[in-house]
């Protein structure tokens, strides 16, 4: 028989599902914190285009609306690709947001179409290389990307040890190699704490795109009196 650990991780936190789940992820309030600094990190505009891995219940993809961005919220869980429909429902109506089930790792949206991503709590569960190379894939260049997760620190800190163990905790030079090695470059690792991690990352611009910039740069000096 699967142990009690096993079912939970599972059922609640890996793959939510069933009643027990939908009431757990309604409103994480425990997560509050966490959606602040990653949203902080973002900096979200009315120009912007978010995709978030791993919505959950909704909550944090109902804060980001609030700065005008459009959004495509993410989850691999019917319950909470319900969920999220259910506490942004206004938001699907102006056609401000979309939610998909989908894997990480295979997601079933276009190349080079959002402005911004965020991940948090959810790595530690994920085939890390394969879920950012697909996240690179769909961010636009000059895209930025926020990753919060949590490092192995004592699993008391976090979460009990029977359910730690079942989680694949990076250091920060492995998420640092993780994200290079999915092209993303400025990788920025900062602490929380001591126990969670606030990764930043951007998929590099293109030559165009940096020519432009040096351009606006260059243009501005010389307005200059």
């Amino acid at each position: 028989m699967p142990a009690i650990a096993d079912i939970f991780t599972d059922r609640i936190l890996k793959n939510p599902r069933g009643l027990v789940a939908r009431f757990w992820w309604r409103d994480m309030k425990a997560h509050h914190d966490i959606f602040r600094e990653t949203l902080q990190a973002l900096a979200l505009t009315a120009e912007d285009n978010l995709i978030e891995i791993g919505c959950g219940g909704g909550t944090f993809i109902n804060w980001a609306l609030e700065s005008g961005c459009r959004a495509t919220a993410v989850d691999h869980s019917a319950d909470m690709v319900a969920l999220t429909e259910k506490n942004n429902a206004e938001a699907l109506r102006q056609g401000r947001l979309e939610v998909v089930r989908a894997a990480a790792e295979a997601l079933p949206l276009p190349d080079a179409t959002y402005t911004a991503a965020a991940l948090m709590n959810v790595l530690f569960f994920l085939d890390a290389p394969r879920a950012l190379a697909e996240v690179h894939r769909v961010l636009a260049p000059g895209g930025r990307l926020v990753v919060h997760s949590v490092a192995p620190n004592p699993p008391s800190k976090i979460a009990p040890a029977p359910v730690a163990r079942r989680m694949r905790l990076y250091t920060d030079e492995e998420i640092r190699t993780l994200l290079e090695a999915a092209g993303f470059s400025e990788v920025r690792i900062t602490r929380t704490n001591g126990v969670f991690q606030l990764a930043t990352a951007l998929r590099p611009a293109t030559a165009e795109q940096q020519s432009e910039s040096a351009d606006a740069v260059s243009g501005s000096e010389s307005d200059r009196p």
